[in-house]
């Protein structure tokens, strides 16, 4: 099925879009002219508001003053500008902040719709399902497929054990399909950001990618709060990661979610890959090859290049990963700002308690 130009308009990475694209026949020299004016200032504004609000945005049910050719053509002059500037964690927040955009867009499509955008986008096997009392579900959707994004969230719900599954198709809801189309849409940008820019580009558009950098500058301090700090602060661990920690270097089992949320919490806060790999070999069922397989993935070294966080603290309870709160677990939903607020705290009271190397 062809999408209407509206929904290209809505989800610029199909290959409808790309199509669209191409035989306009544009040519990066024609960003330079007065015609692509608007076209570079919502490319720019694509990418400001990745930056401020962590969401792309769309003009809504009304669509008013909406130029669909602007929009359309503004998702790649967006990839352009930000590919070019070659930030990772920059690549990353954009491609969430487009995800975001489109997650919030899904929610209000028909069903229909839903399979076409698939069909334009990642030749997924996916089938609309009658809905009935004692049939809840929205679409059946082959398990190779569905465990593509599945695996990447931690709900117990996503598990392929959890769910319902009939001559290999997966039963989901309307709104779990647009999750899974969701995760794809981010891992598809991503992959596109990181392609590197060979191409000399013209001068209005290095001044858009300066002014860009300048914004980053300028939000500096905030991105710096997000970040890690450079020296691994064990005394500031959540008390998941304490007793999970604690129970690696105890040789006592511990669950693959828990293997994960430890894993993925240890590489963000800084231990570096092979460091964690010689932790794990002081468990009893250590095997080199695999740990470092998962370890790798996990840091994004493999797969889809995305380095993961440890899941949120309401996954961590639901796996009884959570020993008891204390004062910040309760202003907090996810480990890493945990350790975030609890280094700030430390470093203001007394000299803080080490570990590992520092980072590179």
């Amino acid at each position: 099925m062809i999408l209407s130009k509206s929904e290209i308009a809505k989800y610029p990475f199909t290959k409808n879009a790309a199509q669209y694209v191409k035989d306009l026949g544009l040519d990066i020299n024609d960003l330079s002219s007065f015609d692509f004016t608007r076209t570079a200032e919502r490319a720019e504004q694509r990418i400001e508001e990745a930056i401020l609000e962590g969401i792309v945005s769309w003009k809504g049910k009304s669509e008013k003053g909406l130029d669909y050719d602007v929009e359309i053509t503004s998702f790649p002059i967006a990839i352009l500008i930000v590919s070019a500037i070659a930030n990772d964690f920059f690549r990353r927040r954009y491609a969430l902040a487009e995800a975001n955009r489109v997650n919030n867009l899904l929610i209000e499509e028909k069903k229909e719709t839903l399979l076409n955008i698939l069909d334009n986008s990642f030749s997924w096997d996916v089938r609309i399902l009658e809905v009935t009392i004692s049939q809840p579900y929205d679409y059946n959707i082959y398990f190779v497929d569905y465990l593509k994004n599945s695996i990447e969230f931690h709900d117990y719900k996503w598990k392929l054990v959890n769910r319902k599954i009939k001559n290999g198709k997966v039963f989901v809801k309307k709104n779990e399909l647009g999750r899974l189309i969701t995760e794809e849409v981010k891992k598809h940008i991503y992959t596109r950001l990181k392609n590197e820019i060979t191409l000399k580009l013209p001068t209005t558009i290095t001044q858009r990618i300066d002014r860009i950098k300048q914004i980053l500058e300028e939000r500096g301090s905030k991105f710096k709060r997000e970040e890690i700090p450079h020296i691994v602060i064990e005394a500031a661990y959540p008390p998941c990661i304490k007793r999970l920690y604690n129970n690696l270097i105890l040789k006592k089992h511990i669950s693959h979610i828990g293997r994960f949320a430890l894993t993925s919490f240890l590489l963000n806060v800084g231990i570096d890959v092979e460091e964690l790999i010689k932790l794990y070999a002081s468990a009893t069922d250590f095997e080199e090859r695999l740990t470092r397989y998962q370890v790798e993935h996990i840091a994004g070294k493999r797969g889809s290049g995305i380095k993961y966080n440890p899941p949120n603290c309401e996954t961590l309870k639901t796996h009884n990963l959570c020993p008891g709160e204390d004062l910040i677990c309760k202003i907090i939903k996810n480990p890493i700002p945990y350790y975030l607020k609890k280094v700030k705290k430390i470093r203001t009271t007394k000299p803080v308690e080490k570990h590992g190397k520092k980072n590179s």
